[in-house]
């Protein structure tokens, strides 16, 4: 009995470990910029749907804009674009 409760409480540490890690994959950060200095969101959903992209959400993220959505081959995207230069900073998963 006291066999399954330890394999049973490392089984879950380890699945909430792994869990936290991939968590952390994603939480990608730009560097803090006034808001005055960032460009505007619809400005980046131009570029992107010039792009061939068709962008379903935006929401600022960590300082950065995350963009939900599908790319030019229609494959679904996360991305995060830097407010200031629209660079991506983090590519689709």
């Amino acid at each position: 009995m006291k066999l399954k409760r330890t394999l049973l409480i490392c089984t879950t540490l380890f699945g909430l470990a792994a869990a936290g890690s991939a968590f952390a994959q994603h939480a990608e950060t730009c560097e803090p910029i006034p808001k005055e200095e960032w460009k505007p969101q619809a400005e980046l959903e131009r570029k992107l749907a010039n792009q061939g992209w068709k962008v379903s959400r935006v929401k600022i993220t960590n300082g950065c804009y995350e963009v939900y959505g599908k790319n030019e081959k229609g494959g679904k995207v996360e991305v995060f674009f830097h407010p200031r230069t629209f660079e991506r900073v983090m590519a689709p998963k």
